[in-house]
């Protein structure tokens, strides 16, 4: 404990110079090799694209540290800003995290703590842990979420900014060898961009100092540690197990990362991964093949996350096998879009609701318009999340499209019409009938939970804006499912009674359970008034439901200001699964003729969480028939790609592409919109 972090030091300056904390650095590099996940290849976490770890066993534990530790994907970047500290304002060092580190055990180099050697080779990545627990139940985790929160807010004397400083990042069980209750030891790292205390200890070398410390007793409940060790760390999840971590972790990520799924083939890397990282993957590799392979374009660069499960093969596929290969196709024909039932009511709302033109309309939500921009102006950008009223939060990048204005003006490279059309040209060459199906955005369904004062919004359009691009897209021939009017309908039923299930997640970008049944009955009634709907050559299947509880933070939780994370518990949900007339979980079929294509939304509730529960599944239960789900979470706009790697060949035997994706993609999306005719960006919906 030599190295006790400010044991009666007060305040502590240098004149003339920046504020320092003396602590002393660790005799020497050191790295504590994990016993059961290994970094494969050189590793430099300040520089690297591209990071493949291999898992021994794939426990949950092991699984969530190959992710989580010292990943170069998920650091934060320098802050826009961080306040001024107060005139004279010294840096205070005596009782640093309010407590929830004792302070006399704070060291920096894990060999001064009690750890034993296999202890220190099974540290427990602590920010999915206290996910995972809460998942379980909510009280498990509050210690564990108390601890991350203190840790991040704590500003040394210097105030709160936008970003942590430091973050709790690796947690190791201790068992005292004198007996009693085991102990919590933590890993604290701080930022490179953290100057601040000066010289800090950094015993691995990696560029991102740290600091080890005994947690506050009680931190960890004697039943969340009992937990811990039987399921968390000592249970094996299989191939089904290790595909549904990875699919909820690139949900997950997505938001801030833009993460997607990567088909984990033998053959990969492949001709579409990125040719500088090609050569460095295949090395890394060392013969092996992935599992999983995660893509990612944090600031506009392509990067990697691979990991090897030694038993297992890959992990990510997402199509499933057809049990019965060719019975459900079907031959071309002609297609009957019906683009003109669209526009016409739009129409019809452009002259009895927006006063006749889209400027009049806009005039009239302008009030809200201003509430919203002037709610983005006072959040730094790096904030995503934003709480509104009754527990609700919103995306930052769902604010910006409902206030977007036209779609059409947007730069030639993000402008979706010209795609949107040209797929549909591409899909009607092969006798495929095409429907878009963009969903509103959450501050579109509920602006009045977003900024205060605004009820008179409520159930009415916000974003006129929308509207106009659906009846641009019927006007080009593209017909659409529009989920407006039942969505902006159905959130009244939450008025006055607060059992009802709203149609989006309180703290998530995505939709409930109701809201994802809502959208597929919307998209099965039209499926179903198709002429060749009723020439399937096999009976309507008799699908049936049963419930699924689970809860989860959301998507949004995380990507709060520090300060208000704590002011939310774990959202309880629940799913519909839909049930095959033989008693199995619904699966999609690759052989069907109608094909679901989509962003996450397609994979919330089907690949996450409770699973098979998704919106495609639903759509399944209503027409009788399983689909064939082609998803990408970060890649809505330029999935098309992911379903024509099959070839045309691919389109032979389908009738019906069901395309959903965010409406908010359609504004500034993260990549360019791809024509199926270019050659795209190594494939983001790969």
């Amino acid at each position: 404990m030599a190295l006790a972090l400010g044991l009666g030091l007060g305040f502590l300056g240098c004149a003339g110079g920046k504020n320092r904390v003396p602590w002393p650095e660790p005799e020497g590099r050191f790295v504590e090799p994990h016993a059961e996940v290994r970094t494969l290849g050189d590793y430099d976490r300040t520089s690297a694209k591209l990071l493949v770890r291999k898992v021994a066993r794939p426990s949950r534990a092991n699984l969530d540290y190959a992710a989580y530790a010292a990943n170069f994907l998920i650091a934060d970047p320098p802050p826009e800003w961080m306040p001024e500290p107060e005139p004279g304002a010294q840096i205070e060092v005596a009782a640093p995290f309010e407590g929830a580190l004792e302070a006399a055990s704070l060291a920096g180099s894990i060999r001064r703590t009690p750890l034993t050697e296999a202890e220190r080779a099974s540290p427990l990545a602590l920010e999915p842990l206290a996910a995972w627990l809460a998942s379980q139940e909510a009280k498990l985790a509050t210690g564990l979420e108390d601890l991350l929160s203190t840790v991040r807010s704590e500003g040394w004397g210097m105030g709160s900014g936008p970003l942590a400083r430091q973050v709790a990042t690796l947690g190791y069980l201790h068992a005292p060898s004198g007996g009693g209750p085991a102990e919590l030891w933590v890993r604290i790292e701080f930022q490179p961009w953290f100057e601040d205390l000066g010289d800090l200890p950094d015993e691995d070398g990696d560029g991102f100092p740290e600091i080890y410390g005994r947690a506050r007793p009680g931190t960890l409940k004697t039943e969340a540690l009992e937990l811990i060790e039987r399921v968390y760390v000592g249970e094996e999840l299989d191939a089904a197990g290790v595909a549904s971590w990875a699919h909820k972790l690139a949900s997950y990520w997505y938001p801030s990362y833009n993460t997607d799924l990567v088909d984990a083939a033998p053959s990969w890397p492949d001709d579409s991964t990125e040719a500088g990282l090609r050569a460095e993957a295949a090395a890394k590799l060392e013969g092996l093949s992935p599992t999983v392979v995660m893509r990612g374009k944090p600031a506009g660069t392509p990067v990697y996350n691979v990991f090897v499960v030694a038993t297992l093969a890959s992990a990510s596929a997402s199509a499933p096998k057809s049990s019965d290969k060719g019975s459900l196709r079907l031959k071309p024909g002609k297609v009957t879009p019906q683009p003109q039932t669209v526009a016409a009511a739009i129409r019809k709302e452009l002259a009895e609701t927006g006063g006749g033109s889209w400027g009049a309309w806009g005039r009239k939500v302008a009030p809200f318009h201003q509430a919203v921009r002037k709610r983005l102006q006072n959040a730094p950008k790096a904030t995503k999340g934003m709480a509104g009223d009754d527990g609700f939060l919103f995306f930052r990048n769902g604010l910006e499209y409902v206030v977007a204005g036209d779609l059409q003006k947007q730069p030639k490279k993000k402008q979706p019409l010209a795609v949107i059309v040209e797929w549909k040209q591409l899909l009607e060459r092969h006798g495929v009938d095409f429907l878009f199906v963009p969903v509103p955005d959450k501050a579109e369904v509920f602006p009045d939970k977003l900024v205060p004062g605004t009820d008179p919004f409520a159930g009415r359009v916000v974003n006129p804006f929308a509207r106009k691009f659906l009846l641009d897209l019927a006007e080009a021939g593209v017909e659409t499912v529009d989920l407006w009017p039942p969505f902006l309908q159905a959130r009244g039923a939450i008025e006055g009674d607060g059992k009802t299930e709203p149609v989006f997640q309180r703290q998530d970008t995505h939709w409930t359970a109701r809201g994802l049944a809502l959208a597929a009955e919307t998209i099965a009634a039209r499926i179903k008034r198709y002429p060749w709907y009723g020439s399937l050559p096999v009976k309507p299947a008799a699908y049936k439901e049963k419930a699924a509880s689970f809860s989860r933070y959301g998507d949004l939780h995380a990507r709060l200001p520090e300060g208000q994370k704590r002011k939310y518990q774990p959202e309880p949900l629940v799913g519909r699964q839909v049930v095959a007339p033989d008693g199995s979980l619904y699966a999609g079929d690759p052989e069907s003729p109608i094909v679901v294509l989509g962003d996450s939304f397609t994979g919330v509730y089907e690949l996450t969480d409770c699973e098979h529960a998704g919106v495609a599944a639903h759509v399944a239960k209503r027409i009788g028939f399983p689909v064939d789900l082609v998803m990408s979470y970060g890649g809505g706009p330029n999935v098309r790609h992911k379903l024509m790697r099959r070839g045309t060949d691919g389109l032979a035997g389908k009738r019906l592409v069901v395309w959903i994706m965010t409406a908010r993609d359609l504004y500034n999306y993260w990549e360019a919109w791809e024509p199926i005719g270019a050659k795209p960006n190594a494939q983001a919906a790969k």
